[in-house]
C-alpha cells in the first residue's frame, strides 16, 4: 500500500523538520551527515520541504550560537537595537499580532491577562488576553472601539437618565445593544458578535458606500469581514464562546489552524505549524488559559504529532 500524495506530503514535512531540527542541535557525524544526504537527494519534494523548513527555522534566528552571541555583543548599540526592534514589530504585524492602535488605546490587557472594567455608564468591559479598546463617550452616544482583542459586554440600559445608544466599533462595522450582553471579537479575517442576552443590530460599511445590517438575536453570532461583507447570523455555542471569562478555551471538533490562533493569544511565544497538510486536521478539548503549554501537549498526543520549543521564541507542531 502506498500513502496518499497528503500522506505523503506529511510525513515529508515531518521528516524536513527532524532534520532542521538535528541541524540547529549542532554538528551532525559523518553517518548523520551520509543519511542527510542521500535524504535530501531522494526526491525533488524533500528539497522543498528541507527549505521551507529552514526558512521558518532561519525566520526566528534560532539555532546559532554564532548568530545569539553577536547580538549579544552588539545589543548595546543603538543603531542595532532600533535594526532589532522594527524588525520584531514588522513581524509582529505581519502575523496580526501587534495592533499599531494599541499604542492610543484607553484600556488594554496583556497577553495571558483577563480585566474587566467598569465603564463611566455603569456598563461593564471584560476583556480577553492581548485585547485593546477606546471609550468614546459623548452627549449623544456610548461609542467603545475594539482596537484588538475579544471583549465581552453587560450594558447599563436605556431609561430615564440613559438615552444614548451602546455601539462597539469595530473595522468596518458596529455592533449596538437592543439588549444588555454580548461579545465582540476581533480576527485577522473580521469581526464576529455573539449575544448572550436579548438582541444586538450590526450594520457594515463596506467600501463600495452600501449599507448591510442584520438583528442578531440571543443565542445567535454572525461575523463580517474585513471588507465590510456580512454574514447572515447563526446559531451559536455560548457557553463555548464565552468560556474564557472563566479561565478555559473550549473547542468542539475545531481547524488545528484556528485552535492554534487562539491559543496564541495567551501567551508571548509563539505557536507555529510546520506543513500547510496540518491546518486542516480537527482538534476538540477543553484546557487552561494559563496552561498553554499543557494545550499543545495534548493537542500534539491527540493528533499523533510532535512539537519542539525555540529558545523561548516558538514551539512548532510539525
Amino acid at each position: 500500500m502506498t500513502d496518499s500524495t497528503d500522506d505523503q506530503q506529511d510525513r515529508i514535512d515531518t521528516e524536513a523538520a527532524e532534520w532542521v531540527i538535528r541541524l540547529g542541535g549542532g554538528k551532525l557525524n559523518p553517518e548523520e551527515k551520509q543519511a542527510f544526504a542521500t535524504w535530501r537527494s531522494a526526491s525533488p519534494l524533500h528539497e522543498a520541504a528541507f527549505q521551507r523548513a529552514s526558512s521558518l527555522w532561519s525566520d526566528l534566528d534560532v539555532g546559532s550560537r554564532e548568530k545569539k552571541a553577536r547580538h549579544r555583543r552588539t545589543a548595546t548599540h543603538v543603531t542595532t537595537a532600533g535594526i532589532a526592534g522594527l524588525f520584531v514589530l514588522g513581524l509582529g504585524i505581519g502575523t496580526g499580532w501587534v495592533e499599531p492602535g494599541r499604542w492610543l488605546a484607553d484600556y488594554t490587557t496583556p497577553v495571558g491577562e483577563i480585566h474587566t472594567v467598569h465603564l463611566a455608564d455603569g456598563s461593564t468591559a471584560v476583556m480577553d488576553s492581548h485585547t485593546a479598546l477606546s471609550v468614546r463617550y459623548t452627549a449623544s452616544e456610548r461609542r467603545i472601539v475594539l482596537i484588538d482583542g475579544d471583549a465581552w459586554f453587560r450594558v447599563a440600559p436605556l431609561g430615564a437618565t440613559e438615552h444614548r445608544p451602546f455601539v462597539i466599533e469595530a473595522v468596518r462595522g458596529t455592533s449596538t445593544a437592543l439588549g444588555t450582553q454580548f461579545m465582540v471579537e476581533r480576527d485577522p479575517d473580521g469581526v464576529r458578535t455573539t449575544v448572550t442576552e436579548h438582541s444586538v443590530r450590526v450594520v457594515t460599511r463596506p467600501p463600495d458606500g452600501l449599507t448591510h445590517s442584520v438583528v442578531v438575536a440571543e443565542g445567535q453570532s454572525v461575523r463580517y469581514g474585513r471588507d465590510g461583507s456580512l454574514d447572515t447570523p447563526q446559531a451559536a455555542p455560548i457557553a463555548a464562546i464565552t468560556a474564557w471569562r472563566s479561565g478555559q478555551l473550549v473547542f468542539d471538533n475545531e481547524p488545528l489552524s484556528e485552535v492554534i490562533a487562539r491559543l496564541n493569544r495567551y501567551r508571548q511565544a509563539r505557536i507555529m505549524l510546520m506543513g500547510a497538510r496540518l491546518r486542516d486536521r480537527r482538534v476538540s478539548g477543553v484546557f487552561s488559559c494559563s496552561d498553554i503549554d499543557g494545550a499543545v501537549s495534548s493537542i500534539t498526543r491527540q493528533l499523533a504529532l510532535r512539537s519542539v520549543s525555540v529558545a523561548g521564541l516558538a514551539t512548532i507542531i510539525y
